[in-house]
């Protein structure tokens, strides 16, 4: 019987892969944005949802001169336990003209699901000092570069659940991360594409997403950097 489990896990063994992370540096800040960001086609409303991971200060930092590995420490622990979701809605008029939904209606059909569990929303009143500070910060920088969508952009912050173990949600790690905002939903397989080294085919020596596992032009095994 243990022989034949063996014999079982041996043939999932190389399906499985094995993907390596990219240095901080290395991340492209345009492709983890666009694993971060998500918009629905619908043409009468205007649904934008960003995904704040750690990970994205954490690049960020790395990639920008002027911060300071104190400044990103300071961040990165009040952020500790949570997750933070810009979100922006709005119907769309006849000429393009946007009118925004208030926070309490965007807070009443967005729902965030990691491996099963659904998110908590920590209440107002229990945000932190720090964070308030943040997004006062935050907000009016979104308003000068995106204009009155970066001004209706709302951040909604989620606490950590510990009793399943399920979070925090890590990027670099598996599972799936659903998102849904009234009748548009996304779906997020782990890990994100932009943070993975990507994978080498022996045969003509192009690269591929690390998430492959088969060079999808010749099907054989891919080879990490």
């Amino acid at each position: 019987m243990r022989n034949f489990i063996f014999f079982i896990i041996s043939l999932f063994l190389p399906l499985l892969g094995f993907s390596q992370a990219k240095e901080n540096e290395q991340v492209s800040l345009d492709a983890l944005l666009n694993d971060t960001q998500f918009s629905s086609d619908n043409t009468q409303m205007f649904e934008f949802i960003w995904w704040l991971p750690r990970k994205f200060w954490e690049v960020s930092y790395a990639q920008d001169p002027t911060s300071s590995k104190e400044d990103f420490m300071e961040l990165n622990e009040i952020f500790e336990d949570y997750e933070l979701f810009g979100v922006v809605k709005g119907e769309i008029g006849h000429f393009g003209g946007i009118t925004y939904y208030p926070e309490e209606a965007i807070l009443k059909e967005l729902v965030i699901n990691y491996k099963g569990e659904n998110l908590i929303i920590v209440p107002k009143e229990e945000i932190s000092a720090d964070f308030s500070n943040f997004f006062m910060i935050i907000q009016p920088m979104l308003g000068n570069m995106l204009g009155q969508m970066g001004n209706n952009i709302h951040f909604v912050l989620y606490k950590s659940i510990r009793g399943n173990e399920v979070l925090p949600v890590d990027p670099l790690g598996s599972g799936v991360l659903t998102i849904k905002l009234g009748d548009f939903e996304r779906t997020v397989d782990l890990p994100l594409n932009s943070l993975l080294l990507e994978k080498k085919c022996n045969e003509d020596g192009k690269l591929y997403s690390g998430k492959y596992i088969f060079c999808p032009i010749h099907g054989k095994k891919l080879v990490n950097q």
